[in-house]
């Protein structure tokens, strides 16, 4: 038996209206959960920072980025972002709800990020450009670099919460294509974040911001990229030198 033409309207019409009142629910509840995370933010970034200074021995610049709750409209999908060439950190507007968005995330993400800030007002110093910059690299240069960015970004992130370093040598990969997840040569997760931070941690447990700065500029290159520890020694070698 069929709907006669009234009910179904009349049906379309409550589902419809159940759509919008639920539309109008989340998106007062994702407003409430904004200002929460920006209120969060606000009145810890200091903190934040102070602490990331005393736990590292890194030293930020007074000058503070902007931060924006909301992402670049083609950036969706991450929990945040810093953009090197404005000094902007973005964090996501659309998981705002938990177990996605809570105050663990927001801690986590805004150290990271203030983490890729910290990296790029200290080559700006150094060196007066941003970082990292991946123009005119190749495709080995752009890895390398990439690993100590997120790496460095990572260790900062997991000295904040005290997680630990879970990532071994042995799942270091031994050719470029262990890198990648797909033909499209997008890199690991895995390897970018926990492996980027067993590369750079024990370089910056001995040097702190000596090291960092070193790692910035000398990212691993050509047969390194493939032996660990082969890098990791060079680099401690270099910084023990007078």
């Amino acid at each position: 038996m069929g709907f006669t033409k009234p009910g179904f309207t009349l049906i379309k019409r409550a589902i419809a209206g159940g759509l919008l009142s639920a539309a109008m629910v989340n998106a007062i509840s994702s407003e409430r959960k904004e200002q929460e995370v920006r209120m969060y933010v606000e009145i810890n970034l200091e903190q934040l920072i102070q602490e990331q200074e005393e736990r590292i021995g890194i030293q930020y610049p007074a000058q503070r980025p902007v931060i924006h709750y909301h992402l670049p409209a083609d950036k969706s999908g991450n929990f945040g972002l810093y953009d090197r060439k404005t000094n902007e950190i973005f964090l996501q507007n659309d998981r705002y709800e938990l177990p996605d968005w809570d105050v663990e995330t927001v801690y986590d993400t805004i150290n990271h990020e203030l983490a890729h800030y910290y990296l790029d007002k200290l080559s700006e110093k150094r060196t007066n450009t941003n970082w990292p910059e991946y123009n005119d690299r190749t495709m080995l240069e752009k890895l390398g670099i990439k690993l100590i960015s997120e790496g460095t970004a990572t260790y900062i992130e997991r000295k904040m919460n005290g997680k630990e370093d879970t990532f071994t040598d042995a799942k270091w990969p031994k050719a470029l294509g262990g890198f990648f997840s797909s033909w499209e040569l997008i890199p690991k997760d895995e390897i970018v974040y926990s492996g980027g931070f067993h590369l750079v941690k024990p370089i910056i447990d001995r040097y702190g911001e000596k090291g960092i700065e070193y790692l910035l500029f000398n990212p691993p290159k050509g047969q390194e990229m493939f032996n660990l520890p082969l890098y990791q020694q060079r680099i401690l070698e270099e910084l023990s030198r007078p």
